[in-house]
């Protein structure tokens, strides 16, 4: 992956000393920092120079550079990073590899992720080229902005996501997105009396509380269920009951599962919500209550 980052204009490169800050293309003390040092052995060094990097018998990325005590700018938009010739040499085999080898690196990303990262700092108005070849190079591609202001997070979800043609063809033809298995049942966790009711702004209030289904929920109809004798009832956790009972939402009722499964989710308490939170706590633990005094 090659990833581009335009940097505010508070954080911008300035000057040398900002670019040493962030790159380093030296062999580190094996002494002082053995990991990055393990890491720039392995992954760092380029050569020897093969078939894959030599073009009219010199290496097309022009190694190995050239000591250099200081880092300054280039004239190509890179800096010339600081290769001192300190004495520190890499042998693998036959081949010895000094600072003029080393691929430039960020010293926290190659500890952290042990592994090829190249990091350069692009700074010169002449590096446009190189900067435009890869945004526009092909489909494979996202832009993200990262600032301190407020955030639009569907903005953004729109702006980086990527469609590919699968994707866009499944959309257009109207297939199905995503599926379901096993279904999940929300079982409702209220006090007694305290649960949560339907109906019309224009109907009766005594009606609406006369209606039978009106008093029933999933958790009451639990309780039932053990007082019947439901067969596995009792021996059943009121989150585990749909995995092996059925609740009929217009009669209110458990009743044997016959195929297929489903998972039971409690809806979720907090202590500070007092007794709600216990009963549910108690729901967890207790098999074949008949009423919330049972319980």
């Amino acid at each position: 992956m090659h990833l581009l980052i335009f940097l505010d204009q508070p954080y911008k490169f300035r000057n040398p000393e900002d670019v040493d800050t962030l790159v380093s293309a030296q062999i580190p003390d094996p002494a002082t920092h053995p990991i990055l040092y393990e890491t720039v052995s392995t992954c760092m060094l380029h050569g020897p120079c093969g078939a894959k990097c030599m073009v009219n018998g010199k290496c097309s990325k022009n190694f190995p550079k050239s000591f250099r005590d200081d880092t300054h700018f280039g004239e190509d938009g890179y800096p010339d990073y600081a290769r001192p010739d300190n004495g520190r040499r890499i042998v693998k085999g036959n081949n010895v590899y000094d600072n003029r080898h080393v691929v430039p690196y960020n010293p926290y990303l190659s500890a952290k992720y042990n592994c090829h990262i190249n990091v350069e700092v692009c700074a010169s108005i002449s590096a446009i080229k190189y900067i435009h070849k890869y945004i526009y190079k092909g489909h494979d591609r996202a832009t993200i902005e990262i600032s301190g202001g407020v955030q639009d997070e569907i903005k953004e979800y729109l702006d980086a996501r990527y469609v590919s043609a699968v994707e866009a063809c499944w959309h257009l033809f109207e297939f199905n997105m995503h599926a379901e298995s096993p279904s999940v049942y929300r079982l409702p966790v209220h006090l007694q009396d305290q649960h949560m009711v339907y109906f019309n702004a224009e109907d009766e209030l005594d009606s609406v509380m006369e209606r039978e289904t009106t008093k029933k929920t999933a958790l009451t109809a639990f309780f039932e269920a053990n007082r019947e004798g439901l067969p596995g009832a009792k021996d059943t956790l009121y989150q585990d009951f749909p995995h092996k009972f059925v609740f009929d939402k217009k009669k209110k009722k458990w009743t044997v599962r016959k195929k297929s499964t489903a998972i039971g989710r409690m809806y979720f308490s907090v202590p500070s919500q007092g007794e709600r939170f216990y009963l549910r706590t108690l729901l967890t633990v207790v098999k074949g209550p008949e009423s919330f005094e049972d319980l």
